[in-house]
């Protein structure tokens, strides 16, 4: 029995890594994003901390070969996750804004969490060789121990992912997987009188640990993609739909047609050039769509609206909170953007691009000159693309690369600022400024006049800003400059409170 105890233990803690490994990179998506930095620095800061756990376990197993050592260390490592499932928000959230070099704050965190507990789950394995190896058949102990782990490590890297979060949400998986380490250890330990009593309270604790609703919160699910959350708007205003917790970027229309934000100079896009085919590509909360739904003269477009994220769709599609219908002039396609475009057939005259989520959270392949090409490819010979660009305060970098890289595939592209965007117009055929600015003064469309006015007075050619380069499949530092970008913004709204 007790030999297969401490193999059951390895598998399980097999398990345990790497479900806590691919765990994080769902944990510190809100405030470090989706990039390969934070995927390396939790990659590598893990491989180093079970490196050491490996040489420590060795030597602490040689010199004392006793079972009730190895569930201590299990014990201590699940009371360890207990206090990580406590203080992981605040812990990101503060070396995010304290550290100036994105890598320096990842990397220190990353170690203050994970380090510790890694290291003592490195520590399992070589135990449990030295527990189990009888002499002779030190090599087979060990190829079965290390088996036993790497099928706990399989299992846990495809039921985190595919099973637990998108199930019972990040946090929830978080406490499983401190339970699983707990429990392991309190039963190891049963034998020793005692020692298991800390370990049961604080497993007892970790609900405790689960953080509270935010205020006006109506709706929130952990999407295969995102934490979803859905708010009631002010004073009986419109619902609004938040991604990964950066800000509520997208909202319902309530009576109106105007939202008086981004989304309203889409609209100008049928202006510019005769559209029957368009593509929205980033749906979110539908607001868009239900805005060209809303005028009369746009009720001959066809729209394909392409969303990466189902639970976006079924949220947008409900009643209570924003109505999207599908209809006859609305096809709506669960896929990522870049393959949608690839399969497609169909060529489309207005090309609507929002996927810039807010935060750090911009897929670099839809900012690529290869992307973009993709983009004009399925277009028609008239067709305009208009994108939207985060840029915070009076950061241009961002917008400046991603209007040198559209310039690289079509030959006019102009820029207008609302507020904290810059939304980016990219004709396929050869237009001049004073051409689209006549355009858009003589829209006479009830809602939109004033928009396309003031539109057509603020629009401009990008000046490129210092260190502009255009974005590649092979090289998008996307990731680096939005984070630097709200990593900034986010301090200067942090020095204003004090």
């Amino acid at each position: 029995m007790r030999r297969f105890f401490l193999l059951a233990t390895c598998f399980l803690m097999g398990f345990a890594v790497l479900g806590l490994e691919l765990l994080g990179f769902r944990l510190y998506a809100p405030v470090f994003g989706y990039s390969i930095y934070v995927n390396g620095t939790l990659i590598g800061v893990i491989l180093a901390a079970l490196s050491l756990g490996y040489v420590l376990g060795g030597r602490l197993a040689d010199r004392a070969p006793r079972p009730p050592v190895l569930y201590r260390l299990i014990v201590i490592t699940g009371l360890l996750l207990v206090v990580f499932s406590f203080l992981y928000d605040e812990l990101l959230d503060g070396f995010f804004l304290k550290f100036k070099q994105q890598m320096t704050g990842l990397v220190l965190v990353t170690i203050l969490i994970y380090g510790p507990p890694m290291v003592l789950l490195g520590m399992v394995s070589p135990f449990i060789i030295r527990l189990v190896a009888r002499e002779g058949r030190v090599g087979t102990a060990a190829g079965t121990i290390y088996a036993l782990s790497t099928v706990g490590s399989i299992l846990g890297s495809f039921l985190t992912p595919f099973v637990l979060v998108p199930g019972i949400g990040a946090h929830m998986t978080l406490i499983i997987m401190t339970a699983i380490v707990l429990v392991v250890g309190v039963v190891g330990l049963l034998g020793v009188r005692g020692r298991w009593v800390v370990a049961i309270l604080a497993l007892g604790l970790t609900p405790l640990s689960f953080p509270k609703e935010e205020k006006n919160v109506v709706l929130r699910i952990q999407s295969p993609y995102s934490d979803l959350q859905v708010e009631r708007g002010e004073e009986g205003g419109p619902y609004r739909l938040a991604v990964n917790n950066w800000a509520w970027y997208s909202k319902g229309l309530g009576t109106k047609l105007r939202t008086e934000s981004y989304y309203d100079y889409f609209l100008l896009g049928p202006k510019l050039v005769p559209v029957k085919e368009m593509a929205v590509l980033g749906v979110a909360a539908g607001t868009s769509i239900m805005q060209f739904q809303r005028i009369p003269e746009y009720q001959g477009i066809h729209i394909d609206a392409v969303e990466i994220d189902p639970w976006v769709i079924e949220i947008a599609k409900m009643k209570e909170y924003f109505g999207l219908e599908e209809g006859a002039k609305l096809d709506i396609h669960i896929q990522d953007a870049r393959p949608f475009l690839r399969r497609t057939e169909k060529r489309y005259d207005l090309v609507e691009i929002d996927m810039f989520q807010g935060g750090p959270f911009v897929p670099f392949y839809v900012t690529s000159k290869e992307f973009f090409q993709l983009v004009s490819d399925r277009m028609s010979d008239n067709g305009v693309a208009i994108t939207n660009v985060l840029a915070l305060s009076d950061e241009k970098l961002l917008v400046s690369c991603i209007v040198a890289t559209l310039e690289v595939v079509f030959p006019s592209v102009y820029v207008v600022r609302r507020s904290s965007n810059y939304l980016v117009f990219a004709f396929k055929k050869e237009t001049s400024l004073a051409e689209v600015r006549r355009r858009l003064d003589a829209v006479r469309t009830p809602g939109l006049e004033s928009l396309a006015r003031e539109t057509a007075a603020k629009l401009v050619t990008l000046d490129l800003y210092p260190g502009t380069h255009v974005f590649t499949d092979d090289k998008a530092d996307v990731a680096r400059i939005t984070f630097n970008m709200v990593r900034r913004y986010a301090n200067v709204k942090l020095r204003r409170r004090r």
